[in-house]
């Protein structure tokens, strides 16, 4: 998830209206569990990037590894929630169990629903009628495939040359989706290079996204919701506002240290500074108006201030804005004797409240987002021992499950198996 700041933003055309481990506390003490999911998948990408390929490994493309679970239908089925399942266990013969995303629905108490399978699947987006999936190919590359909700085998993304997919996102009821793409050979033009591609028009392919200077290097990205806008961060901290349609409408949005997330009910992007003496202070949070390129200094009632001088011993995740009013959730971690405890603090204008403590048996928590009605939290729960995956990108702690918990009485509505919950894309 440099103090050099930027021109004020230019104004903007009218724009209708998403980890490290709990012991990574200093990166979630500079911006939260997001910004350190993106640094060390970067890492990660690069130590991939960088092994030796032999001639079998060039000569290789992207291939299928998805299956869909659901039997054909001329409908696609509807679910409330989506998650992803990775199972890091071996079957008799000693061969990777498959990992799963799952849907589930909000009513009655039924057990999740499997909809693809494939050896290794890295992340996944949802769209109105199909699933975009990454998964992982042998040589750790990427296959980027689109599994419709109705059935039926999946269909492969032609993608640039071969390499790694990362940080995808789809554009909510649309019929887009987005990624970043790195090339595997030192000679390729691509890194982290930002691309669209339109799933009802998939004899087009994938296409670059264009910003002030040429294709965009995204370090970080996501859709405005309910629009087929994007908001897009440069490693050099300079965020952008670019027409995904290929318009040419670029619009700078000043240099920021992280993008929050959009406040809910609003056109506004949340993003978040360094303190004024950094390393002392508290990060500072901003919000930008989408229509006007206007940025407002968002104040948050002070939840939880981890001591710098010992970052690990407290630690507070990023705020999650709930809506426009300023309230907000934020996961606090304390530890003691090498024991965490963690809780979700609730924030509003009465101010802060312990809202939700998982069970012991799941004691850390590690993400949250927010129910498209904001009627729940989706909110990602490990056990306090826990194995990783070793995934070369976005590699995470296993198992893990989402809680669904009810933002007015706090109480748990139904856990599910998985992580990335699709509310948080």
């Amino acid at each position: 998830m440099s103090t050099k700041r930027s021109p004020a933003p230019a104004k903007l055309g009218p724009v209708s209206t998403k980890r490290a481990a709990a012991a990574a506390a200093a990166a979630a003490l500079l911006a939260g569990r997001r910004f350190a999911r993106r640094l060390y998948g970067t890492i990660t990408i690069l130590a991939v990037l960088t092994g030796a390929l032999t001639a079998a490994n060039l000569a290789k493309l992207p291939h299928p590894n998805a299956t869909s679970m659901l039997p054909r239908s001329s409908a696609s089925v509807d679910f409330a929630l989506y998650t992803l399942q990775r199972d890091t266990g071996k079957d008799d013969a000693g061969v990777k169990k498959l990992d799963t995303i799952r849907g589930t629905s909000l009513s009655g108490s039924g057990e999740s629903t499997a909809i693809v399978s494939a050896p290794r699947i890295q992340e996944y987006a949802a769209l109105p009628s199909a699933l975009a999936v990454v998964t992982i190919n042998d040589d750790n590359t990427s296959s980027l495939e689109i599994v419709s909700l109705a059935g039926g085998p999946p269909t492969l993304v032609p993608l640039p040359s071969r390499g790694t997919v990362a940080n995808l996102h789809a554009a909510g009821s649309k019929h887009l989706i987005g990624f970043t793409f790195t090339g595997t050979s030192t000679t390729d033009q691509y890194w982290k290079t930002l691309f669209v591609y339109d799933v009802d028009q998939p004899s087009s392919g994938p296409r670059a996204v264009q910003g002030i200077n040429g294709a965009v290097s995204a370090a970080d990205w996501r859709f405005v919701p309910d629009t087929a806008t994007l908001v897009a961060q440069t490693d050099d901290r300079s965020m952008f506002l670019i027409d995904a349609q290929g318009t040419g409408k670029v619009s700078p949005l000043g240099t920021h240290a992280g993008i929050l997330g959009f406040v809910p009910g609003t056109n506004e992007l949340a993003v978040a500074d360094p303190g004024l003496r950094k390393g002392i202070d508290p990060l500072r949070y901003s919000t930008i108006n989408l229509t006007t390129g206007t940025p407002a200094p968002l104040t948050l009632a002070a939840t939880f201030a981890p001591d710098p001088s010992n970052p690990v011993t407290n630690s507070a995740g990023q705020p999650l804005v709930l809506d426009g009013s300023g309230q907000y959730a934020q996961v606090v971690r304390k530890y003691d004797a090498g024991k965490e405890t963690s809780a979700i603090v609730l924030t509003d204008k009465n101010g802060p409240r312990q809202f939700y403590q998982p069970a012991a048996e799941w004691s850390r928590l590690l993400d949250m987002c927010v129910s498209p009605a904001r009627d729940y939290l989706a909110v990602e729960t490990a056990p306090p021992q826990y194995a990783g995956d070793q995934y070369p990108v976005l590699p995470e702690p296993s198992p893990l499950r989402a809680d669904l918990v009810d933002l007015k009485t706090g109480s748990v509505l139904k856990s599910v198996p998985g992580f990335l919950p699709s509310w948080c894309g």
